[in-house]
Formats: C-alpha cells, structure tokens, sequence
C-alpha cells in the first residue's frame, strides 16, 4: 500500500471519528453541561430531604367520557439521612375545603393557570402543610411505556385478587354492542410479572372486592400502586436495570414527562445520594381511613357531600392529616 493510500484512509478514520464525536456532542451536550453545573453548584448539597408530588393522570377523550382528573396522587418525601424514602398516598375523593372540589381536580384546574406547577404546589402544600419541591404528571400510556423500557416488574401479592368489573379499553375505544363493558382480570397470591400488557390493571383496579384490606376499592388501588413503586425501587438498587436501559429512560424522561425537575437537579440528587442509593430505604405510609371520624384521619361521611362521595378530613383545616404526615415522615 503506498503512502498517499494510507494517508487516504487515516483521513478517512479521522473524519468518520470526528463526525461520530461530533454528533455524539450535540446530542449529549446539554446532559454533560447539566451534569458539570450540578458538580458546581449542587442544588440539594445542603438539603436535609426534598418533596414530591406524583400525579397519575388517565386523560380520557372518548365516546364516554372527557376528563383530565389525577385519581393517583402520591406526596413523595425523600431524606438523606438515613437515605429513605417516604410515601403517602391521597384519596382521590379527599375534599378540598378551599377549592370546594375533590384534589383529583386541582390538576385540570392548574391547566387554566399561568404556571400550572405553581397552581399545584401551592394547594397541595396547604393541604398537607410539606413544601412540595417538584411534581411528576405520570400518564397511563407514560407508565406503559416505562415498564416496558426497563423490562417489566415483579411485584409480590399477599393475596390474590379477580376484579369481574374492569372496564373493557376496547368498549372505551368504542362503545359497541358487539362488546362488553367489562372485563375480568386477575392476579395470583405471590410473585406476579408486570408488563406494558397487564400493569395498568393492576394500578387502577378497584372492584375486586369491597375492602382495601382485600384489595378493592380506591384506597387498596392506592396501596397497590406504593407495592409497584417498591418493586421499582428493589430492580433499581438490584442493578438489574442495564446501562442502555438507563440511557433510554433518560431520553424519554425529558421527551415524556411533564415535570418542573429538571436535568440539573436531576443530576445533583443523583450526586447527593451517591451510593446511599443502594441503601435507600422505602416507608409506606398509610392514612387512616374509615366512616368514623373519631378514629379515621380521613373518612366518608355516610352521604353524599355537595352531591358527591368524597372523603373529609377529621377538621376543615387538616391539622389531624398534617400532624399524621409529620409524625410519621
């Protein structure tokens, strides 16, 4: 091979490479800087804990019905020392004296605001009397297309559950004759693998029974929903989660999700708990709930409030549910 051919083909290599480090670069570039400015300047470096909001939300816009409400609402405390990680889950039905609505409405009413995350923040943290640091709004197709990304979950039930009353998507789709209104689904006692085609009725089911200590109705959703968030949190601190996988997660993040968390604080948090990640200890915390409102926190009042099934608090300033959380963060 002459010279002047090998000169040829070291050019060749040098430009190829460049062009791959190049647009390796512009892709990566705002992530790097992201990262540089959180080694700089850590936005949680002095932070004893930082609070979040999740609101799951099932946009409906179909034959049946039109509506933007969030029946999953989970205020998310995260403290460094010890590294744990607190959850409470909201009864969707919880009603907000301010408002004069249920909470699973202050997110289609944050939509009519200047700054929706604003709007959120500031109710929720009246309500609960906890700073409400940042806010995910979680979709039912984001969290199909989450646990599709990382593989699916395994979650462990202490009992099974059938739920004959589970509304049929294609019915939703369209509502023909032709079709039931619902279906049946159910779950075993034990390990039960979690996928893009069964994790939505495991998170929203809430007729299999007629008490949440049997798995039904929206409160037994809710605790269902934490056991899903375990499971999360387990394959994570597994490392069963592979780097590409990561990767992958990271881009749809910031494509899908509507959240005011930036990349920046991203990274610092990731910074913050460096290894402690790995002992990262997760506490579910469940508010009492009944019909009496001497022994629960919340509870239904035994009639219909302005006309709807709701959940009150013990008093209309929610010192009982404030004081609970604070107890037992």
């Amino acid at each position: 091979m002459t010279i002047k051919k090998r000169h040829s083909i070291f050019l060749i290599i040098f430009v190829v490479l460049f062009l791959f480090f190049l647009s390796f670069y512009r892709f990566y570039r705002q992530p790097i800087d992201n990262f540089l400015s959180a080694l700089k300047n850590n936005s949680y470096q002095d932070a004893s804990q930082v609070n979040f909001l999740l609101l799951g939300l099932d946009p409906r816009d179909d034959l049946l019905e039109k509506t933007n409400t969030t029946d999953t609402i989970i205020f998310a405390s995260l403290k460094f020392s010890p590294p744990t990680l607190s959850l409470v889950s909201l009864p969707r039905d919880l009603w907000s004296y301010p408002l004069a609505k249920k909470i699973n409405q202050i997110y289609p009413l944050s939509l009519e605001k200047d700054n929706s995350f604003i709007f959120i923040k500031d109710n929720f943290s009246q309500l609960l009397n906890q700073n409400i640091d940042h806010v995910f709004i979680i979709s039912t197709q984001n969290l199909i297309d989450l646990v599709e990304l990382i593989g699916g979950l395994d979650v462990y039930l202490d009992q099974a559950f059938t739920d004959s009353q589970f509304p049929n998507p294609d019915y939703i789709k369209d509502p023909s004759a032709d079709l039931p209104i619902y279906i049946t689904i159910s779950f075993n006692q034990g390990l039960n693998h979690l996928d893009s085609q069964n994790v939505t009725y495991f998170v929203r089911s809430r007729h299999s029974a007629s008490s949440a200590a049997a798995g039904g109705t929206d409160i037994g959703r809710s605790q269902r929903q934490q056991i899903l968030l375990e499971a999360l949190l387990t394959k994570i601190k597994s490392g069963q989660i592979k780097p590409q996988q990561i990767v992958s997660l990271y881009r749809y993040f910031n494509q899908n999700i509507k959240t005011d968390f930036s990349d920046q604080q991203l990274f610092s948090l990731a910074l913050r708990l460096k290894k402690k990640a790995l002992s990262l200890d997760l506490k579910k915390i469940a508010i009492p709930t009944g019909e009496n409102p001497k022994t629960g926190i919340l509870y239904y009042p035994g009639y219909l409030y302005q006309g709807q099934w709701v959940f009150l608090p013990q008093d209309k300033e929610y010192r009982s549910l404030q004081q609970f959380i604070s107890d037992h963060l």
